[in-house]
């Protein structure tokens, strides 16, 4: 288990410094789907559905790292001695749905901007738009993940707490796809910035997470793992 967790971790890495330094094709062309790219094109670019689309992009990611530090939080038999563990998974579970609710927002706001060409089809398939198909995709891909992971909590008790468990863990590649979306639709968060440094301190906290979750203490081995279902989130 410890060396399938670390090559993950290392095609990760290795994807997001193959990305980081990649140089654009261009450097005088225009972002595609940018409001200069729109009026090259002579297409209307709605500023506000672009306001819109920027913020909730911002409160989902800063939810998504919420809720899957949360995630780790109730792994934790530290924390539980300090907040109720019911209190935390009921955060985790309030941070998760308001996730979904902005990056779904996010997504359909581009169905109003004319310039990306998008229809309700592309938005539900990954990698069938039009502009910027493959980052487009990685964050279609990774919504739906995140979906399909959160409504399988319905399913818990079908599929027994440790199979469930083991597909809940899911949330680890929805969060690596996401991030990929993020760092290769505009090049905002390749510069050094406020919102740069801020989606890099999120991705170093969910890969901190990550690496609690998946490589546990030693002591916490000994003392074995939760199996009451209810309690839910590991």
């Amino acid at each position: 288990m410890p060396a399938v967790v670390a090559a993950v971790v290392a095609a990760v890495l290795a994807l997001a410094l193959v990305l980081l330094l990649a140089q654009p094709a261009s450097a005088t062309a225009p972002i595609p789907g940018s409001p200069l790219d729109a009026y090259d094109k002579g297409i209307v670019y709605d500023v506000g559905v672009h306001k819109i689309a920027r913020l909730a992009a911002m409160i989902a990611y800063t939810l998504m790292v919420a809720t899957m530090v949360l995630g780790v939080v109730l792994r934790m038999r530290y924390f539980q001695r300090q907040v109720n563990r019911r209190t935390v998974y009921g955060a985790h579970m309030t941070l998760a749905l308001s996730t979904l609710t902005f990056g779904a927002l996010h997504g359909l706001t581009f169905a109003y901007q004319p310039v990306w060409d998008l229809r309700l089809a592309n938005l539900l398939v990954p990698f069938t738009g039009g502009l910027q198909r493959l980052p487009v995709g990685f964050g279609i891909l990774g919504t739906e993940l995140a979906v399909a992971v959160g409504c399988s909590v319905w399913l818990q008790q079908r599929l027994g707490y440790r199979r469930w468990l083991r597909f809940h863990q899911f949330a680890y590649p929805a969060f690596a796809l996401i991030w990929l979306h993020i760092i290769t639709v505009h090049p905002e968060p390749r510069h050094l910035n406020l919102v740069a440094l801020g989606i890099a301190a999120g991705a170093l906290g969910c890969l901190l997470a990550f690496l609690i979750r998946a490589l546990p203490s030693p002591s916490r081995l000994r003392q074995g793992s939760f199996t009451n279902s209810v309690d839910g989130i590991r």
